[in-house]
Parts: structure tokens; C-alpha cells; sequence
């Protein structure tokens, strides 16, 4: 079975072929097969236990150096013990492979059993908690695993996470040559793995197990969906600071340890009960978070069947059931007191006119007796103090005091209140990306001229050598290819100088030549000839140009990190809800820095991302590689 969550897969040898190799094992089956090597299932015949047998490509046994290192490494991972860790028994090398005997583990990788499927967030941290658990003891022992990936954790018949692979583990510390080939897995590999190999310690893992945990979430991984989990599976938010922690792209600023990101996702796969989770909200002397309970002290509910634990000054006896009556009675007598004080404001509030209220009146559909009258030109039907109403009854005309109430400061038809306009962002995050953006152009400037000036003369030297095997061949004999190695050259070098990835040759055909040139060989002999020289440096040429785009890669990858920072620690000063709009657009403007490999690379060279036009006035052809027409090949590959 091949890991499609590896890199290229090796040839695996047949069972009956290791089979002389290993006396003391039976070899059952292959297991799996990547591109760090081949598992097989077989049995230790002399403890009768199933193991796991591991060989490394014959590749890792050449290299003297890593040879030694894994030696060193599988003897400290043999010490290892943890329920969260495949066990190592044993180790060796026969017939040039490395291999690595192991604890077998009934089950399915995480890969296969989760690949694409989001699975429950409480089953999720439980798994991850696991996890960090394993890696913490590695860690503790000073073994680095820097291949954490869903492929490498194993589930055992109860779900538990056992991490094994320990194929790229390294001792912390040791020291990483500059030639030293860098290996892991894309996506999870932590960016300082790539950029800085000599500075990585227990933090590159931890960003990959934070990886792990988006992907065990969402079913997607955060290149391809670089938002906080809880908006695309509605799972608890906490998840979200825990993993924005875990997979922060400085390592300073990531969890110091696997146990401290184990702490906090236990507290989301522990749930609370009901009745504590309210005593601890209703609690004022409750310091701990909601479920969490970092002191370790047990939860604040009684074990099962026992009584609750009154206070007793509070416990009504024989000796003090009076006491209580009397304080009944008192307390009886306190609430008459307060309703009739209650009900004598009420009515001296209705029989007297009230003061002009501070705020409007509502409309006069909701109004209450308590308000004073309205104004208005009907009459009033409003109940008026006893004594007014005598003395306005023997006057023919209406008394002088309903004027004196139009004069009332409370307006009729109380006008609409508006609401207030929302508040108005202040920060201005065109300007801030500009100007972010224009600083690090000036420190991205020197590598992509670097970068560029090695692409074109890399190409320059392989063109060279194709015009050189060119004139090696007879002038008699070269109007074959003269007429279609022009056109490719020119297509090559409009392309931006770049080594194609297929030449691009058409096909030979058999009709042409007809002259006989040196060495008695015909045009078509020596056409072959020049197709095989040519093609036989190609691949030379190809590895270097791929080599210089995976440093330039590297050292953007490096500068996108410093890039990412500047508006992540301003996210952090905008804590005013006003800005929320400017958060959210740093917010994107970070999350396709992370998810487009191409997109910071193009905004440094001035193009914009988003229309493939400059940016600015910046040169269109800054790239180094101008847009192809429609009915060219850019990589040079259709027949001229």
C-alpha cells in the first residue's frame, strides 16, 4: 500500500527476497511504502511477537554521514517509552539498506482513517493531545521528529495516536551541514525547517501537530483553507487561538513545548458537566478558565451519593427553630413595609402634575397615566386635581390652565430618534500594505536580481552548448536541423531565458538528408546524433535551473514570513470595535500570503496577484518571464 501522504515511493523488495536477510523474522507482508522507505509485518521468532521491519532506501546507506547519524538517533529512540510513541527494538543495515525493527501496531494510519473527513472536535484533541503527549517525551529526551504528519500517526483499535516514522528524526542541537538535503513534507513542514535547517528544535513540530489539528477539524488543510476553524466547521473558537499559536510562522512566537499545547486542548476535550460549569459561572472566587482546571485540583462537585456540604449556621435545628419564625416574620413585615411605601409614591405621582421628564416622551400610542397630558387641540380627557376642577366649573370659558400646559416642554410628536452611524474605521490599510509592501520590495530586490541573473545564465550556458553541438556537425549536413533549431532557440529565449522542461524536438523524419557527411553518416545519423547529445545534457542543465528556483523559493519564503508579520502584530493593536473592517482585511491579506505560494512573489516584483498587471509603475517584465501567446507553449514543448 503506497502512502499517498509521502513523497515519491521507492521500489519496495519482495518479502521472499529479505526473507535469507532476516533469519530470526518471519516476513508476513508488505504494510505500506514512501519515499523514506518500505514497512513489512512479521513475526520475532524468538519472542513469537508481531513486529514491524522498516528498510530505508539503499540511497540513505551511501551517505556516510547520514548513516551515522542514524545510528546515533535510533539508539536514543530505543530508549524512548511512551504509549503515545511506536516502540524501536532494534536496528542495523544488511546488503547496503539501513532498516529499523518496531513495535507492530494493529490499526490505520490517521491518513487513511481521516484523509478529507472532519471529524468530531472533541475526538480531534483527543487525539492531538495524545500527540503532544508523544512529543513531549521525545522532546524531553532530546529527539526531534520533523516529519509529523497524519501518514505517521498510527490508530490502534481503541483510536489511540501513536506516532512512528521516527525516520527524520535528529538529536536537538546537532549541528546541520549547508549541502545537507532538507526533508519533509509539504504543508507541514514547519517554514524554518526550509529557511533556517540550523536554528530548528522541539517548535518545528509543534507547527506541524497544529497543522494536523486544522486538518483533523476542517478536512482541509490551511494552505488550501487558511481560515480559523471554528468558520468553517462551527467548532469551539478556542481551537482557533490554539492553532493561530501552534502554527505561528515565527517559532518565538509559537507554544515553547508540546505539554503546553496538550493543556490546553485537554481542556476542550474534557467537557464540563452542567451543574459545575454554572458554579463555576456563578462563582465570583473562580480564577479558572471555562474547562479548564489548571491547578489539577478535582472539579467542584461532590462524589457521587454524597450529601452537599451546608454551612451550618445555616441549618435549622430544634434549638433555633424559633429564631428563624422570628426572622420569618420580620422579613414578612419588611416587604409590607416596602410595597405600601411603593404604592403611596405611585399615587402621589399620578394625583400631582409631574416635572417635565429629562428624554422625549414616547409616542402616544404607549402612553402611560404617569406622563403629564398631552398637548393637543381636542379637548383633554386626562383626570385633573380635585380642587382645579372646582373652581374651573361656574367659569363659561375653559381656564387659563390648559394654556399654561402648551407651554409644556415635552413636544407633542416626539420626533424619531436615529440611530447613530456606525463607527468609522481610522486605520487605513491600503496605506499600511503599501507601504509594508514597499519595504519589502527594497529587501526582496538583491535576491530576485540574484535569482534572476542565475536563471539566465544557467540557460545562457545550456544554449551554448546546444549551438556547440550544433556546429559539430558537417556544414553539409546541418539544413535539417537549421531549419526548425532557430525557431526553438527563439522560442527558449522569449520565454525568459529558462531552461524548457521538454525540449520540445519534432519528430524525425526519415525522408530528410540525402547528403553524406563525416564518417560516412547521413543527415539523419547525424540529426540523431545531435538529439542525443543535446538531450543527454538537458537534464543538467533542468536540475540547476530547479535547484536555483527552490533557493529562491526558500529565501521568499523567508521574507513572506517577515512580510506576514507586520500586520499580524497590528491586528493586535486594533482593539477597538471600529476597526474590526481593518482587521478583517489584514486578516485576508495574511491568510493569501499563506495560501498562494506565487502571491508575495508577485506583489515584490510588482504585479498585482489579482490581474496579473503592474502594480504601480512597476516594469511589466520584471518576472523574467512575459506572458506567452496564446498560441505559443511557454515551456517551448509544441513542434515549431
Amino acid at each position: 500500500m503506497t502512502d499517498p501522504n509521502s513523497t515519491a515511493a521507492i521500489e519496495a523488495p519482495e518479502p521472499s527476497r529479505l526473507a535469507p536477510l532476516f533469519p530470526g523474522y518471519e516476513i508476513e507482508h508488505l504494510i505500506a511504502v514512501g519515499g523514506m522507505g518500505a514497512v513489512y509485518k512479521a513475526v520475532q521468532l524468538s519472542l513469537d511477537r508481531p513486529v514491524a521491519i522498516k528498510i530505508l532506501p539503499r540511497e540513505f546507506g551511501e551517505d556516510a554521514s547520514f548513516r551515522a547519524n542514524f545510528e546515533a538517533e535510533a539508539k536514543a529512540m530505543a530508549r524512548l517509552n511512551h504509549p503515545n510513541l511506536i516502540g524501536v527494538y532494534d536496528f542495523g543495515e544488511v546488503e547496503g539498506m539501513l532498516f529499523i525493527i518496531m513495535e507492530f501496531v494493529l490499526g490505520k494510519t490517521l491518513y487513511h482513517s481521516a484523509h478529507g473527513i472532519a471529524i468530531a472536535p472533541e475526538a480531534a484533541a483527543r487525539i492531538v493531545v495524545g500527540v503532544c503527549q508523544g512529543l513531549a517525551h521525545a522532546h524531553e529526551h532530546g529527539i526531534l521528529h520533523r516529519d509529523i504528519k497524519p501518514g505517521n500517526i498510527l490508530l490502534d483499535q481503541q483510536a489511540r495516536p501513536k506516532i512512528g516514522d521516527f525516520g527524520l528524526a535528529r538529536r536537538i542541537g546537532t549541528a546541520v551541514h549547508a549541502d545537507e538535503t532538507v526533508f519533509g513534507t509539504p504543508h507541514y513542514t514547519a517554514p524554518e525547517v526550509i529557511t533556517h535547517p540550523a536554528l530548528v528544535d522541539a517548535r518545528a513540530d509543534i507547527y506541524s501537530v497544529g497543522v494536523v489539528l486544522h486538518e483533523l477539524l476542517t478536512g482541509r488543510l490551511p494552505a488550501v483553507d487558511a481560515r480559523p476553524p471554528s468558520t468553517i466547521c462551527d467548532c469551539d473558537p478556542r481551537f482557533d487561538e490554539i492553532i493561530r499559536r501552534a502554527t505561528h510562522p515565527v517559532p518565538d512566537l509559537r507554544y515553547a513545548n508540546a505539554a503546553e499545547m496538550a493543556r490546553d486542548l485537554r481542556a476542550i476535550a474534557t467537557p464540563i458537566p452542567p451543574a459545575t460549569a454554572a458554579k463555576r459561572h456563578n462563582s465570583p472566587a473562580t480564577g479558572a478558565r471555562y474547562g479548564a482546571n489548571p491547578s489539577g485540583a478535582r472539579p467542584l462537585t461532590s462524589p457521587a451519593g454524597a450529601r452537599p456540604v451546608v454551612s451550618r449556621r445555616h441549618v435549622a435545628t430544634p434549638a433555633n427553630s424559633s429564631n428563624n419564625v422570628v426572622g420569618l416574620v420580620l422579613l414578612g413585615v419588611g416587604v409590607v413595609a416596602i410595597l405600601v411605601v411603593l404604592i403611596v409614591q405611585w399615587s402621589m405621582t399620578t394625583s400631582h402634575p409631574a416635572a417635565p421628564p429629562v428624554k422625549p416622551s414616547p409616542p402616544a400610542e404607549t402612553l402611560t397615566p404617569k406622563p403629564p397630558p398631552a398637548v393637543d387641540h381636542a379637548p383633554s380627557f386626562q383626570p385633573k386635581p380635585a380642587p382645579d376642577a372646582a373652581e374651573m366649573k361656574p367659569k363659561p370659558e375653559p381656564s387659563p390652565e390648559p394654556e399654561v400646559a402648551k407651554t409644556d416642554p415635552v413636544p407633542p410628536d416626539p420626533m424619531p430618534v436615529t440611530p447613530a452611524p456606525a463607527p468609522v474605521p481610522t486605520f487605513d490599510v491600503p496605506a499600511f500594505l503599501d507601504h509594508a509592501r514597499d519595504v519589502m520590495r527594497q529587501k526582496s530586490a538583491p535576491v530576485i536580481a540574484t535569482h534572476d541573473k542565475e536563471i539566465e545564465k544557467n540557460y545562457d550556458s545550456f544554449e551554448r552548448q546546444v549551438i556547440y553541438k550544433y556546429h559539430q556537425i558537417d556544414k553539409d549536413n546541418r539544413g535539417s536541423i537549421e531549419a526548425w533549431l532557430d525557431k526553438l532557440l527563439r522560442k527558449w529565449r522569449d520565454n525568459g531565458k529558462r531552461v524548457p522542461k521538454t525540449l520540445g524536438f519534432p519528430p524525425v523524419k526519415p525522408s530528410w538528408g540525402g547528403g553524406r557527411g563525416k564518417g560516412a553518416r547521413g543527415a539523419v545519423d547525424q540529426e540523431k546524433d545531435f538529439r542525443e547529445k543535446v538531450g543527454a545534457l538537458h537534464p543538467r542543465y533542468l536540475a540547476k535551473q530547479v535547484e536555483l528556483d527552490k533557493k529562491f523559493e526558500v529565501n521568499m519564503l523567508e521574507l513572506a514570513a517577515t512580510y506576514i508579520r507586520g500586520p499580524d502584530l497590528q491586528i493586535e493593536r486594533l482593539s477597538d470595535p471600529a476597526e474590526a473592517a481593518a482587521v478583517a482585511q489584514l486578516q485576508e491579506e495574511i491568510a493569501a500570503t499563506q495560501a498562494k505560494p506565487l502571491y508575495f512573489t508577485e506583489l515584490m516584483r510588482g504585479i498585482d496577484p489579482t490581474t496579473k498587471e503592474p502594480a504601480n509603475d512597476a516594469n511589466p517584465k520584471a518576472e523574467g518571464k512575459p506572458e506567452a501567446k496564446p498560441s505559443e507553449d511557454p515551456n517551448g514543448n509544441a513542434t515549431p
